[in-house]
């Protein structure tokens, strides 16, 4: 397989496929044939296969009703397709997504195709129909021939379009993968707030994505989950999420905090808490020390990221209750990105750090601020 997906490169590259029809015999039939289908036996790969529960009053000129290639297991004598693929011309599935996606849609509407595969030859795209709702949510894989790795190409083709997979051996791994692409897509929707928690709170980033997913999405994912698929992509056809920053450091690389140079001693004393810690004037980052006191009880409006972080600090033990349990002890020194963000977690509430903390002689922390 992998000669086969070598060659097609070189003949994409040379603009040897011109319309649809090099790419349903030349391209796409070259590779079923590859993978054990007997692409000279019509009712094996049968091309132009009109759809017979086709919606008749929904069959227009454009659509027809028939499927550009349909898979079935000649030897089998059924008449259900293992494989209905629509093919677009090559480069064309970017701007015909939406309606390729339609058409297979409807060819499903009554008996559906175990996979189903949209593609132009350069970007394949499977789906699942048996998981219901809108075609476009089954989606599963999606590859892109000429940019993705070669290896990843053939075991997916190899996975879910062999002919001896079919029928409950390449579903079972099309379902995997669905199921796979669905965890992808969760830790994907909180990459970003995950990050940026980990970077005021240097709290470990895999763990507070977890924590985030349970919060927003009521669903438990292991950590091992998510560190596995944490640099995954979805398909170029999902909703795209915007790149989040370099995760910082786990939190167990944090050491007693050593000032130096001209970084500011800084505490906070109210609330019946009192915490002290160290800013950086040129970088404003903000160490609050071990032993520093959290209030137990929040505001209102310590909510959200904040409130997420601070739950996952006393569930991995760097915040612990006092031994009258009225508030938290800090367990070890973490830094923050601002002194708002660390005031805040010590009191609990909205907070400006450059007024809450305050220096070794009394005197707000803003008094320290390099202005610009």
């Amino acid at each position: 397989m992998k000669e086969v997906i070598e060659s097609v490169r070189k003949m994409l590259n040379d603009g040897l496929f011109l319309d649809e029809q090099h790419v349903r015999y030349s391209l796409v039939g070259r590779i079923c044939h590859k993978l054990g289908w007997n692409i000279w036996n019509p009712a094996e790969f049968y091309t132009e296969y009109p759809v017979k529960k086709y919606p008749p009053q929904e069959v227009t000129t454009e659509l027809r009703g028939r499927v550009d290639i349909a898979l079935f297991l000649a030897d089998k004598r059924t008449d259900k397709a293992e494989v209905f693929i629509e093919v677009k011309s090559p480069g064309k599935l970017q701007y015909e997504l939406p309606s390729g996606e339609a058409q297979l849609q409807r060819y499903n509407y009554w008996d559906k195709a175990a996979i189903c595969i949209l593609t132009d030859g350069i970007t394949w795209r499977f789906y699942l129909p048996s998981e219901g709702g809108s075609f476009d949510s089954t989606l599963f894989n999606e590859f892109h021939i000429l940019n993705d790795n070669v290896d990843v190409i053939c075991q997916t083709l190899d996975k879910v379009l062999r002919r001896e997979n079919f029928r409950k051996q390449a579903v079972q791994t099309a379902s995997d993968m669905y199921e796979e692409l669905g965890k992808i897509r969760l830790i994907n929707k909180v990459k970003q707030k995950a990050a940026q928690i980990a970077s005021d709170t240097g709290m470990d980033i895999y763990l507070l994505a977890k924590q985030l997913i349970i919060q927003t999405e009521h669903t438990d994912l292991d950590i091992e989950e998510i560190v596995e698929l944490w640099d995954r992509t979805l398909p170029s056809g999902s909703t795209p999420i915007p790149p989040p920053p370099p995760p910082p450091p786990s939190h167990k690389e944090h050491t007693t905090y050593t000032p130096s140079g001209d970084r500011v001693p800084i505490f906070i004393s109210k609330k019946s808490v009192k915490a002290n810690g160290f800013y950086d004037p040129h970088t404003k980052g903000t160490v609050i020390c071990k032993g520093s006191e959290i209030v137990m009880n929040h505001s209102e409006s310590f909510d959200g990221a904040y409130l997420v972080a601070k739950e996952q600090m006393i569930r991995s033990g760097i915040l612990y209750l006092n031994s009258t349990r009225d508030k938290y002890i800090l367990r070890q020194d973490v830094t923050f990105k601002s002194p708002s963000a660390a005031s805040r977690l010590v009191l609990g509430r909205s907070s400006n750090g450059f007024t809450d903390w305050l220096d070794d002689q009394g005197k707000p922390l803003d008094y320290h601020r390099i202005k610009h």
